[in-house]
């Protein structure tokens, strides 16, 4: 009896380990000619599709395929993704409820898997030769579809999903022909949506050609992207070039003057700042940023003089320029500094009184422009608070220092 039971034991475990081996056997390879079986069902019965794709995607893994194997399932993935963009277009067509967005990422995704055909289908063969088995069928495909991917692009723009709408115009642009009327107008919307993103290096791929789609004001905005891009790639060189070439083409858009006199400026590249500031005023003699530049040029170049004289310039052509007050208002405070250090400290001379009236008279004149400073910048007091203090000191403007002192104390 003892044996009989250690016999059951033994023949127990035994048909447990067989049974974990079949548990744990892998699952037996399907054929590749029945996973493209099964994805033309799918493609017939618009039913499927998805799965029929995870699965040929996942073949891709198998080391045994050959580069025709893999280029023929990127297409076939693709005719599936055709496939479900067709069971939107019906749902549309039929007025029933159609996903959108399913309806123009299908065919995105579909030139995904047909630029990935085109790349494998590149490759040499084991012989190492190429020959292109798939070239015309992935063209013809891309060309029936082309019109819904710029119709993408187009709705992904309108909602502000500039990502999306890049991707849309790239795939329209690169696969279009050169002689497309929408050609010039696709690179705007693409150099937009990428300059929206902050994606420089996209911006610059189509910005030259965007330029063709544009009328003059536009051009300018486009000028400035450009500019801008470079500066975020850090490219100083195409940066100047660019901010150069907007000055020079598009005088009446400010960014370029205003952002090339500031390079001039920290350059100390005065002579230069003021040409093309003075260039800038025989074509608009009027306009006060041109003037005001001048004087910051001026008072750069620590020439007190000239600066009042360019900041007066500016405040006659716009009363209510700031910073034109605010040089001004430095300038005079700085050429009281100056005749200070060099005043006469004996009291008994005549050149003594004679000073201090000068020094008082520059700290008079200071006074009305920092207040004009204050007044139309009320809120900015780190510009002009510890400026009115020291001169209400001098000029000893008890009720005026007080009020600023209490106001400089306070957060």
């Amino acid at each position: 009896m003892k044996h009989l039971l250690l016999l059951f034991i033994l023949l127990s475990l035994a048909n447990t380990g067989v049974y974990s081996a079949v548990k744990n056997k892998a699952p037996k390879e399907v054929k590749l000619a029945t996973l493209h079986k099964a994805a033309n069902l799918a493609i017939k019965n618009s039913n499927g599709q998805d799965n029929a794709k995870k699965n040929l995607l996942e073949a891709l893994n198998r080391p045994t395929l050959s580069v025709k194997d893999r280029a023929n399932i990127y297409y076939t993935c693709a005719l599936l993704d055709e496939s479900l963009n067709s069971v939107q277009n019906t749902k549309a067509y039929l007025k029933q409820v159609c996903d959108t967005a399913a309806l123009f990422s299908t065919l995105l995704n579909m030139y995904g898997n047909l630029y990935k055909c085109d790349s494998v289908d590149a490759l040499p063969n084991a012989k190492g030769d190429v020959k292109l088995k798939y070239k015309s069928k992935t063209n013809n495909l891309r060309a029936k579809h082309l019109s819904n991917i710029l119709n993408g692009g187009k709705y992904y723009l309108s909602k502000n999903n500039y990502a999306m709408a890049y991707n849309f115009f790239d795939s329209y642009y690169t696969y279009t022909q050169s002689n497309d009327a929408e050609l010039a107008k696709v690179a705007y919307w693409a150099t937009f949506s990428s300059y929206k993103l902050g994606q420089y290096e996209k911006t610059l791929k189509y910005i030259d050609h965007a330029f063709d789609a544009v009328g003059e004001r536009e051009r300018a905005v486009l000028q400035e992207y450009k500019s801008r891009s470079h500066k975020g790639l850090n490219d100083d060189a195409a940066y100047l070039d660019d901010l150069i070439k907007g000055v020079n083409k598009y005088p009446q858009h400010d960014f370029f003057f205003v952002n090339l006199a500031d390079i001039y400026c920290e350059k100390h590249m005065y002579n230069e700042g003021l040409s093309l500031a003075d260039s800038l005023i025989s074509l608009d003699p009027e306009k006060p940023l041109y003037w005001y530049s001048k004087s910051k040029f001026m008072l750069t170049e620590n020439d007190y003089e000239k600066c009042i004289e360019y900041s007066d310039s500016t405040i006659r052509r716009d009363s209510t320029y700031t910073d034109a007050y605010y040089n001004k208002g430095i300038s005079f405070l700085n050429l009281a500094l100056i005749r200070q250090d060099g005043a006469c400290t004996d009291l008994l001379d005549p050149k003594c009184l004679e000073d201090k009236k000068a020094i008082e008279s520059l700290y008079r004149k200071a006074e009305p422009c920092m207040e004009m400073v204050r007044k139309l910048e009320p809120e900015n007091k780190e510009r002009w608070g510890r400026h009115l203090y020291r001169i209400y000191m001098f000029l000893n403007r008890g009720e005026e220092f007080d009020e600023i002192d209490k106001l400089l104390r306070s957060k």
